[in-house]
């Protein structure tokens, strides 16, 4: 029997081998390469391929439920506090999962009520972990839109803290009259007390008569459904409400335990096992080779090298690329003036452009223009005479003398190719007579647009 551990994708599993030796900029491209190429795209690969396990991560509101505020003018919903969740689903056939969870927050409530009863206010960071069975509603054929229930059972860590001083720590008095002040509401303290406002700052660790536990149990009720974005990546829209062990979430002891409500959106991530076909495709690569594979021989492996196909022997940087010592652009092993001023122009070969050298490709380059501008212009539209080809086969062996001037060795266009009657890989200019003469009489298949084509090609030939 096959014993053997299920098999990642390649780049999950080399990945988070290397990963935390890698740069920020490459740890960001590497989380991106994962996310991309461990999906399973096919739809052969997905039909054939077994989930592994699915991680979510989500964000949503936590409101409270219990004494504090049963009472108050305001809704719980004025009082949300920000909580993260985490978990880990393992699927146990089609329609039910079983998931360890994680859900970090806050709960908060605050009292406002017209009577002369003591306002009280909490804030309590909240820790939770557990474990629930989730049945997801799934038809015969998948949908985009699955909805879900779970329940379960989780331990919880609490801690009540009130805010019961301003930010100069006199104590918070609620009088009669819906103020608040720094003294007691009675006798002479109407010409003494000072209106003052609340910091909400839960500076005070809140204690009862009875010393109580700070952790308890609860059981989570969730329903919500689950959005498919892709075949490995679903969006979930839950609520989830928590009926605790203890009725001290808001330091106060009443009659019914505390409850919480936490509303969230999520993301969750199937990771699938490769099928068997795959397993053999990979099963012969060897991932570590790969790593370590330098194509150009310069000392920087390819994985960190910005310049991977550098000719043999040249001179890199530490990011694998050519030395370029007047930083003009060319490498030092294709300049031919690797000394070049900085900040001056220079062609191809890393030649400063002197103001002479400019001003001959300047007269160059008007001189094409008006070869240009001939051939294009209306007497190209009709038959050229034998004397105006030998006329532009002049000044193309003009151009030719300039001694900055480098044929192009460029093969022939294979539409073009026609027009090379003689078959000796250069367009002359007869030829281009021929050719012409050919399209007006009718016996090629060719276009004026290809006519302007090839004398194009005849200059740069």
């Amino acid at each position: 029997m096959n014993s053997k551990k299920p098999i990642l994708n390649p780049s999950l599993r080399e990945g988070l081998k290397t990963f935390f030796s890698f740069s920020f900029r490459k740890k960001k491209i590497l989380v991106c390469c994962f996310l991309l190429f461990s999906f399973p795209w096919g739809r052969s690969g997905w039909a054939q391929q077994k989930e592994i396990v699915a991680i979510s991560a989500g964000a949503g509101a936590l409101t409270f439920h219990g004494d504090v505020g049963s009472n108050s003018l305001v809704g719980a919903y004025s009082f949300m506090r920000s909580g993260y969740s985490f978990s880990i689903e393992k699927k146990a056939g089609n329609n039910f999962a079983l998931s360890l969870n994680l859900l970090k927050g806050k709960l908060a409530r605050d009292e406002k009520s017209s009577d002369n009863l003591p306002k009280l206010n909490f804030e309590s960071p909240i820790t939770q972990i557990g474990i629930s069975g989730t049945f997801l509603m799934t038809a015969k054929r998948q949908k985009a839109v699955t909805p879900f229930f779970s329940a379960g059972v989780e331990f919880i860590s609490f801690d009540p803290q009130g805010d019961l001083k301003d930010k100069y720590g006199s104590n918070y008095y609620y009088w009669n009259d819906g103020s608040i002040r720094d003294l007691p509401d009675s006798g002479m303290n109407f010409y003494y007390a000072q209106t003052i406002e609340r910091d909400y700052k839960y500076e005070t660790k809140l204690t009862d008569s009875v010393k109580y536990s700070r952790t308890s149990f609860a059981l989570p009720i969730t329903g919500g459904i689950k959005l498919k974005l892709n075949r490995a990546l679903d969006a979930n829209f839950s609520f989830a409400y928590h009926f605790t062990f203890t009725d001290y979430l808001d330091n106060v002891k009443a009659e019914k335990n505390d409850a919480y409500l936490f509303s969230s959106v999520s993301l969750t991530w199937h990771i699938f096992m490769l099928t068997k076909e795959e397993q053999e495709k990979f099963s012969n690569i060897d991932f570590v080779s790969i790593d370590k594979t330098d194509t150009d021989k310069d000392g920087i492996k390819d994985v960190d090298d910005l310049c991977p196909n550098n000719p043999i022997s040249v001179k890199v940087d530490g990011k694998g690329c050519p030395i370029d010592s007047d930083a003009d652009g060319i490498p030092d092993y294709a300049d031919k003036e690797p000394r070049s001023k900085g900040g001056l122009p220079v062609d191809v070969d890393g030649v400063e452009l002197t103001k002479e050298r400019l001003a001959e490709i300047q007269k160059d380059n008007n001189v094409k223009a008006a070869l240009h501008a001939d051939l294009f212009s209306e007497q190209f539209n009709k038959k050229p005479s034998a004397a105006f080809l030998k006329e532009v086969e002049d000044m193309a062996l003009e151009l030719k003398k300039n001694p900055d001037y480098k044929p192009s060795n460029t093969a022939i266009p294979y539409d073009l190719r026609i027009a090379d009657w003689n078959k000796d890989g250069f367009i002359a200019s007869d030829e281009i007579a021929k050719t012409i003469d050919a399209f007006f009489d009718g016996t090629i298949i060719f276009s004026a647009e290809q006519i302007n084509r090839l004398i194009d090609f005849f200059f740069e030939q």
